[in-house]
């Protein structure tokens, strides 16, 4: 395995914080590589301002009898050669959640050794990682749909018993708690890009018949205005003990940006006017045909308006469109035309980074988002140019 230590081990439980209660960076140092920065609506590596792309490869940290896993397995040989086939400074966005990459199926304690392997790969091809910690619905960690009551302090509390995860007790810490030891590990690696402190968030309810696993798609908004207060807390809170231990590196939403609940309308510049967000979010799987898609109130033309407005970076952290050689598909090929098309004119408007959904060792053969090597994709993001 590649394994590495990096950076200061985590914070003991004695010293971590609590929401409200600040703590010093425990001596954080700053990386010696130049880090990505934001000035204003743009990001900045080395005092150039860039637009950059990259991928989603969200299983990476995937290690079979060490984690449970998210996703599929990749072999070391073939880690180094997804970070060596990309561009260097490309982005590279995974999942860090704590009940499936970080603990141990046997022990049920941290392990860190599958994260360890993923920061070392891409930092040994000098590449950047965008960080998730957390995912909305539970998926692969805790298997706890993230309800209002969760962004107004439920994720400081442990979700780890049968009648709230699957029973299998890899969620051994809070939210919070594993969040302050994942950021002190990895704050000084030189792979480290930005921190996304938890996967389209979204302050809804699901019906108890739908839970844990089944909320997509069901959920309400019971009170808009209480999951935007709800929001804006969480990332108050979060994004400011974030910067507190790591201040070298950008906070980064993860937010869906569609008028997901807490989001509506200007209550998506409300939330990210948060002093603990550095750079917004926005997903899009819309029309492949549309470049600037969504309704009047919520389309990536006004999250850009907003993006400007709070003079701050803005990415497009999830961009996906299907393929595949099945019939009825989009081949490879016009699914990279459509992506670039998108790409040119969404980096036009003030979008810092695009990230296609998702990176894997090796397509299915029917349609899917599905990524591989060698697809039309790949090459047509590695000829796209790294500085503006």
């Amino acid at each position: 395995m590649l394994l590495t230590t990096l950076g200061p081990w985590p914070v003991a439980a004695a010293a971590r914080a609590t929401p409200g209660h600040v703590l010093s960076a425990q001596g954080a140092q700053a990386p010696a590589v130049p880090t990505l920065r934001a000035s204003g609506r743009h990001l900045t590596l080395g005092g150039r301002t860039v637009q950059l792309t990259g991928v989603n490869a969200y299983e990476l940290a995937t290690d079979w009898g060490t984690n449970a896993g998210c996703g599929g397995m990749l072999t070391d040989a073939q880690l180094t050669g997804f970070f060596a086939s990309l561009p260097p400074n490309s982005l590279v966005r995974f999942w860090a959640y704590q009940g499936s990459m970080a603990v141990d199926v046997d022990t049920h304690q941290l392990d860190w050794r599958p994260l360890d392997r993923v920061f070392a790969a891409a930092a040994a091809a000098h590449e950047r990682l965008i960080v998730s910690v957390a995912g909305q619905g539970g998926t692969c960690d805790g298997r706890h749909w993230q309800d209002v009551s969760w962004y107004e302090g439920g994720y400081t509390q442990v979700f780890n018993s049968p009648s709230n995860t699957d029973g299998t007790g890899l969620d051994p810490l809070s939210y919070w708690a594993y969040l302050q030891d994942l950021v002190a590990r990895y704050r000084s690696s030189p792979a480290l890009g930005m921190w996304e402190p938890v996967s389209e968030a979204e302050a809804s309810s699901c019906p108890a018949v739908d839970e844990p696993v089944d909320c997509s798609g069901h959920q309400t908004c019971p009170s808009e205005t209480t999951a935007a207060v709800a929001l804006r807390s969480f990332f108050d809170l979060v994004g400011a003990r974030i910067h507190q231990i790591d201040p070298a590196h950008l906070v980064e939403s993860g937010l869906l940006g569609g008028g997901q609940c807490g989001t509506q309308g200007a209550d998506y510049q409300y939330v990210q006017a948060s002093p603990g967000v550095d750079v917004l979010s926005y997903h899009d799987y819309g029309d492949p045909a549309v470049a600037l898609g969504g309704d009047p109130w919520n389309g990536l033309a006004v999250r850009f308006a907003q993006a400007a407005t709070l003079d701050k970076p803005i990415i497009g952290g999830e961009v996906g469109i299907t393929a595949g050689p099945a019939p009825g598909c989009t081949s490879s090929a016009g699914r990279a035309a459509d992506l670039g098309a998108k790409m040119q004119a969404q980096l036009a408007a003030g979008s810092s980074a695009l990230l296609p959904w998702d990176w894997v060792p090796s397509t299915t053969g029917r349609c899917s988002f599905d990524i591989a090597p060698g697809d039309a994709v790949l090459t047509m993001m590695a000829a796209y140019p790294l500085e503006r």
